[in-house]
């Protein structure tokens, strides 16, 4: 299935997607380090859940 954005869309697309992207590099990159504690990890999957 294709669907049209306008380009519009596809720059808030893009955006939404580069913050999700930069979020969840950050959130490993934590992990990584040992530096997030489980439950900071769970409230940022959720916050991120809700964006999508």
């Amino acid at each position: 299935m294709t669907i049209e954005l306008s380009a519009a869309e596809r720059s808030l697309l893009k955006k939404v997607l580069d913050s999700y992207l930069s979020e969840l590099r950050q959130a490993i990159a934590a992990t990584k380090r040992d530096t997030s504690p489980l439950h900071d990890e769970e409230n940022l999957i959720k916050s991120l859940q809700q964006r999508l």
